[in-house]
């Protein structure tokens, strides 16, 4: 058996070898010519659709940027490049907003609100906005807020009925097909277990997750309220009575400016930009123009030797465990990783001080210490903040606690002090509904304690508790250190609490509220600079590295569907690690998923 493996091994390898030489060859062929720069004419609108998932960072399609045939991705920071270029560019006489159902963070949303206000206040340039036939739902009429008009066609949808979580829990499935979990947490706050445990939402769970929704309503209605002159109160009113997604009731309510067809809309844009034949109207594509560098749209940038390094750490936060597949990639926050991105900035004396933006609902509760001691002993060398993204909760707050200063937006979801670890007896299932039914060898009483095939006795439970208790005892040390609190203090504030960043400047979570620029702001004049210019880690990779990285994959599945059907299955079994191990971790994470819509 182990011939076969390592015989079909090197046979998909080697066709996984020739797809990377003909796609590197095709590469090479087309990076030997790039595209110009693109040619804006005078009088143009620029156009950006607002859908899909807005993102903080986004990475661009590695075929798209070697091909030139891709644009630039929207996401904040590419929107933050592209507003600052047509604020100054001459050439652009507006943004037409086109909006339709957006997801993404109220973090991401909001930061992306102020960017479009600031390009209308600052510049003086118009901005319109209006949807397609598909129509608003809260976070893209949110977004559309920003325009001076908003159009819409009198039958496209329009959902203006305030703000929802629906949760799963799977108790009654587990007893079904027998499976009894094992839990241990500290902190009754600290929901990421109540799905396996209980068939609905506890009393501290509804808590922490109404004051998240009430944040959320809060900012949405605030702007709206600027948008329509509308009283917070009252569009609370209408948001109990718009339940049908009428556009017609919307546009009654003064929330539509006006309703239109797309040529009427077109017409509007066209008159708006000093347009007089609509068909002269040139519509410049967001991903297009941000290709024009900040040179070409009139942008002077001042050169430093100082630099700000922002590091993104996102995702959750897992030990580094190799993988046996060559292939596999990683959307997590790993400590040798990380670390090996703040030597090289401690050793990079043009670097005056760095910005981690974490996004992470947590992770491995071991991993987020070395993280978190890391972070303390960079600080000893050079200035470092935190600046939290859509989540920096549990573990993701642990490591936050190892910087000197903490921000966050007024909607980031933080907190979530608590520990828990989870682990489920399947005795019943095995041998009662499969009739599967296993003997051990062992050494010792509670060797086979991982095994999940068996309860846990009151000794081995006393045992998992007792580690629990004493993670958690770990995490208020470390957080009262870091918030100048007692262990009482943090106490009171975390077992588990999920907490709205308004809230937890309020409760001393947080230092301050603000934008990354306000973070990158403060850090600058704690290391004592006037200018600077930001750099911002992991560095996007170059477009053939990057294009090894999606398309190895890419490869390894076209080749395998050739194979045989049983091969086929056999090397398209997914890799998991060897669930004893993860199983052994104490896990440090915020409630399993928190989507707001």
């Amino acid at each position: 058996m182990r011939f076969l493996s390592s015989f079909f091994a090197s046979l998909l390898a080697f066709f996984v070898a020739f797809g990377l030489i003909l796609i590197l060859t095709i590469a090479i062929v087309a990076s030997s010519s790039s595209e110009p720069e693109p040619y804006i004419q005078e009088n143009s609108v620029l156009k950006i659709d607002l859908s899909g998932t807005l993102s903080m960072r986004a990475d661009q399609d590695p075929f798209e940027a070697l091909f030139n045939e891709g644009d630039i991705p929207l996401s904040i920071e590419s929107l933050r490049d592209v507003l600052e270029k047509a604020a100054v560019d001459d050439r652009i006489n507006g943004v037409w907003l086109e909006t339709e159902f957006i997801g993404g963070s109220w973090v991401a949303l909001a930061e992306a609100h102020r960017l479009i206000t600031e390009f209308k206040e600052e510049s003086g340039k118009f901005v319109l906005a209006s949807t397609t036939d598909l129509g608003f739902d809260e976070m893209g009429y949110y977004l559309a807020s920003t325009a001076e008009t908003i159009y819409a066609p009198s039958q496209a949808y329009f959902e203006f009925n305030g703000f929802v979580m629906q949760l799963s829990y799977y108790q009654e499935l587990l007893d079904k097909i027998g499976v009894e979990p094992e839990i241990f947490r500290v902190g009754k706050y600290k929901s990421a277990v109540e799905q396996w445990i209980t068939d609905e939402i506890s009393p501290a769970d509804r808590e922490q997750r109404e004051a998240l929704l009430a944040q959320v309503k809060q900012e949405f209605l605030s702007k709206v309220s600027i948008k329509t002159g509308l009283s917070s109160a009252e569009l609370d009113d209408l948001m109990d009575d718009l339940y049908t997604g009428s556009m017609i009731d919307g546009h009654a309510a003064g929330l539509i400016d006006e309703l239109a067809f797309p040529n009427e809309i077109r017409e509007a844009v066209a008159q708006a930009a000093g347009v007089e034949d609509v068909d002269d109207l040139e519509l410049v594509e967001f991903g297009r123009y941000a290709k024009v560098s900040r040179k070409e749209a009139g942008l002077t940038e001042t050169t430093s030797d100082n630099e700000l390094a922002v590091v993104y750490a996102s995702g959750a936060i897992m030990p580094s465990i190799p993988s046996d597949f060559p292939f596999e990639t990683e959307n997590s926050i790993t400590f040798n990783a990380l670390n090996k991105t703040l030597n090289d900035l401690e050793e990079d004396e043009d670097v005056k001080g760095v910005i981690l933006f974490i996004e992470s609902p947590g992770g491995s509760a071991s991993t987020s210490e070395l993280i978190w001691n890391r972070l303390k002993t960079f600080s000893e060398s050079k200035p470092i903040y935190t600046y939290m993204g859509s989540v920096a909760a549990s573990g993701g707050y642990y490591i936050a606690a190892g910087t000197q200063k903490i921000y966050a937006s007024p909607n980031t979801i933080t907190g979530s002090i608590g520990i828990f670890r989870t682990m489920f007896n399947a005795e019943e299932l095995m041998n009662d509904r499969l009739g599967i039914t296993l003997s051990e060898v062992q050494t010792d009483p509670h060797a086979d304690v991982l095994t999940m095939t068996r309860p846990l006795s009151n000794a081995e439970r006393r045992a998992m508790q007792n580690a629990t208790n004493q993670g958690y005892e770990r995490f208020l040390e470390v957080v009262a250190e870091s918030r100048d609190m007692t262990r009482d203090d943090v106490h009171t504030l975390a077992q588990g609490r999920v907490w709205p960043g308004s809230l937890a400047l309020e409760v001393g979570l947080v230092d301050e509220l603000g934008t990354l620029d306000d973070a990158l702001a403060a850090l600058a004049e704690e290391a004592g600079i006037d200018s600077y210019e930001i750099e911002r880690y992991p560095a996007p990779k170059d477009p053939i590295e990057e294009l090894f990285g999606s398309s190895s994959q890419m490869v390894t599945q076209w080749t395998i569907q050739w194979l045989p059907q049983p091969l086929q299955e056999f090397l398209s079994q997914p890799v998991v690690h060897n669930p004893e191990t993860m199983s052994r971790q104490t896990w440090a994470l915020s409630p399993v998923k928190i989507d707001i819509r």
